[in-house]
């Protein structure tokens, strides 16, 4: 009964319930874990709307309880990467009331209704409420250096908060394109992250990849390099932490 009270206490706080199922995870602690889900799954829409009010509040809990549920789901059964279609498309996250997928969350909330297959170009026909409710307002490329699916080629998981996600998004993005991305000044080839490719225009096109690249001191800031995009591994890799 204490237990009840205590999920019951929090559960109109989903910015404390992200960092709590965040934690629980982590720890793989499951069951306590579990019981975090009920209380995400039981928030009311109207709560979970005024407590993300704000742009920085909504990207902060998507990426969490995005990166969260994917180790969630894989600690509980590791079998599920195996059909990697189904893992990302099944309707498994249970949230205010509503069922949603990986790429609901993905593709749906943090890219803005864009359609997955499209490198970014095109959005969704069909838009379900919930999801025009939640949707981020912008399509920020530095989320895809934020997103962990599981797979050895994802960047590693920090917890992201309100006050200071823009600063971590841009840690993130450096992180990962340092370790992922290579220029070849003999050649004139820069070797890009195949993120960059699947979602092209979310980076702005080719150029934009460039630019971000010359950003983060990959390529220098006066070659114009050709562009190609290296391989995915996705050998599964869980626990794979980094501190905030």
């Amino acid at each position: 009964m204490l237990l009840l009270t205590a999920v019951a206490a929090c559960s109109q706080n989903a910015a404390g319930l992200a960092e709590d199922f965040f934690l629980k995870v982590k720890e793989n602690d499951l069951e306590g874990a579990k019981r975090i889900t009920r209380a995400l799954a039981s928030l009311p829409v109207t709560a979970l709307k005024a407590q993300l009010d704000t742009e920085k509040e909504a990207k902060a809990f998507w990426l969490n309880l995005y990166n969260t549920y994917v180790q969630y789901l894989l600690k509980r059964d590791a079998k599920l990467f195996e059909d990697r279609s189904s893992f990302f498309k099944d309707e498994r996250i249970p949230i205010a009331g509503v069922l949603l997928s990986l790429d609901d969350i993905e593709h749906g909330i943090i890219r803005r209704s864009k359609n997955k297959y499209s490198f970014g170009y095109l959005d969704k026909f069909f838009v379900p409420e919930f999801e025009q409710q939640f949707r981020l307002q912008v399509v920020d490329y530095r989320i895809h250096f934020a997103l962990n699916c599981g797979a050895k080629s994802c960047p590693p998981i920090m917890f992201y908060k309100p006050a200071t996600v823009e600063e971590q998004l841009d840690r993130s993005a450096l992180l990962y394109l340092r370790r992922f991305a290579r220029y070849d000044r003999k050649k004139n080839i820069l070797y890009a992250p195949a993120l960059c490719s699947w979602y092209t225009a979310d980076f702005g096109g080719e150029d934009g990849v460039i630019g971000i690249m010359k950003q983060h001191g990959i390529v220098p800031q006066d070659q114009e390099p050709d562009v190609k995009y290296t391989d995915y591994n996705w050998t599964l890799s869980l626990s794979n932490y980094i501190e905030p």
